[in-house]
């Protein structure tokens, strides 16, 4: 306890250095050293930046499929799928509350291939929801963020701004599904103390889901995300290079890209697209029926991505709509600049006690979050709202998370191990909750996937 607790007062002190070298790689003013090595790939990079965003050689650990999964080229692929798909979709879908539907009807119906590629577009975008949340979970249990923090806030800004791609695509059928989903994920904007009105009227464009609403969502979606997507991907690609290419271990032998990892990349990249297109051919894009703006659905769910947040919000809307996400997204961003060990960078969870502390603490947090489920739905509800907010499994994980950073951090003298400890509560929390809220049905009571819902529904 006493080697994790020097280790964070040191790490705090340092604070503003870490974050200086994080943000400013190089010098101490961020500039390199005029006829280095750096100031030269300076030099070249502002003669031919795209040439940066590949590498001429790599290490023959970075071929090894167990190192990176091939996570960076699955969503890159995704990405591009859904560009190619997306600018054929714009040639006929019309952003506006009267035809929005019904153009949709005719690429699903009446256009040549119309609903392969409207599946194509949804599957993909899911998809790549999925590989960027497991690129940056693969980047936290390998501790590649150490000395590049930088390119962990580029990453997690690839995160935001793909989730938000998601999100405003999902609006765009103008169906009963994707309209009652925006208006639940959209109120729970309404538990953000101080701003969070403001930013559901910003979004939304008003007080309610509309015209206005499908306009905005329209433009971020076609325009202003895929910029920030486009530009956030070249630096993130960019710093990827500067940093080294992948983090590892000590040094590396390396082999030339060509054609070691190009014919590895495309491999990788036709198998994705080959997958994707065969989904989309067996399982077709849903369309349901026209909104109605009177009769919510029942029972009315945000998109998968954000249904562990809605979960958590049916237990305590503070908790689940502004504690639990706050205190994983300043955990993500604080990370690298507290976590600053060399040890076992590169592997797998890290140093073997590390590796041990953490196999240990998601055993416990499958039991916790096993046994605070049934407890809360079986309990009776507390009175206050102050006992709302308290006793719920999204606090109770919370509560568990904080407990695994202690212990994992003690038992270890490791500050990467304390905070692996906690991100993984707060994983299996994630999974859990989004794992609830797949299985609710009317009025929100829980069923088994193998249960039937009431007649009616």
């Amino acid at each position: 306890m006493n080697t994790l607790l020097r280790a964070l007062k040191r790490n705090a002190v340092e604070l503003p250095m870490s974050v200086r070298e994080g943000l400013l790689p190089g010098r101490p003013d961020g500039s390199p050293h005029p006829g280095s090595e750096e100031a030269e790939a300076g030099r070249r990079m502002r003669r031919g930046f795209l040439h940066h965003l590949h590498p001429l050689r790599v290490t023959e650990r970075a071929l090894d499929p167990t190192v990176t999964l091939g996570l960076g080229i699955a969503t890159l692929t995704l990405a591009v799928l859904l560009v190619m798909t997306g600018v054929l979709l714009m040639v006929y879908y019309v952003p506006t509350t009267a035809e929005a539907y019904g153009s949709m009807q005719d690429l699903q119906y009446a256009i040549s291939l119309g609903g392969f590629i409207r599946a194509l577009h949804r599957w993909t975008a899911h998809g790549m929801v999925a590989t960027v949340a497991l690129h940056v979970v693969r980047v936290l249990a390998m501790g590649a963020h150490r000395g590049r923090a930088l390119n962990w806030l580029f990453g997690l800004v690839l995160l935001a701004v793909t989730l938000g791609l998601a999100f405003t695509g999902y609006l765009l059928p103008w169906d009963q599904l994707s309209y009652w989903a925006v208006n639940v994920a959209a109120s729970m904007l309404d538990h953000v103390p101080w701003i969070g009105l403001w930013l559901k009227r910003l979004a939304l464009g008003g007080d309610a889901v509309g015209q206005p609403t499908l306009t905005r969502f329209y433009t971020l979606h076609v325009a202003l995300l895929p910029g920030l997507l486009l530009v956030a991907a070249a630096l993130h690609l960019w710093r990827v290079r500067k940093d080294g290419g992948l983090a590892g271990p000590g040094a590396q032998t390396t082999v030339p890209a060509w054609p070691h990892l190009v014919q590895r990349e495309v491999a990788l990249a036709l198998a994705v697209t080959a997958a994707f297109c065969a989904a989309s051919l067996i399982f077709a894009a849903p369309l349901g029926a026209p909104p109605d703006l009177h009769t919510p659905s029942n029972p009315e769910k945000a998109p998968w991505y954000f249904l562990g947040a809605q979960e958590m919000v049916s237990y305590s809307a503070t908790m689940g709509g502004f504690v639990f996400p706050l205190i994983l997204l300043l955990g993500l961003a604080l990370l690298p600049f507290f976590d600053r060990e060399d040890e076992g960078v590169g592997c797998w969870l890290g140093a073997p006690a590390t590796r041990n502390a953490v196999l240990v603490t998601l055993g416990a947090a499958v039991l916790a979050f096993a046994l605070l489920e049934p407890l809360y739905l079986h309990a009776a509800p507390p009175a206050s709202a102050l006992g709302r907010d308290l006793l719920n499994p999204a606090a109770g994980m919370l509560l568990v998370s904080a407990i695994a950073f202690v212990l994992g951090g003690a038992s270890t003298g490791s500050t990467r191990a304390a905070f692996l400890c906690a991100f993984a509560v707060l994983i299996v929390a994630m999974v859990g909750f989004t794992a609830m809220g797949l299985c609710r049905g009317p009025n929100w009571v829980f069923y088994w996937p193998w249960e039937a819902w009431p007649h009616g529904y």
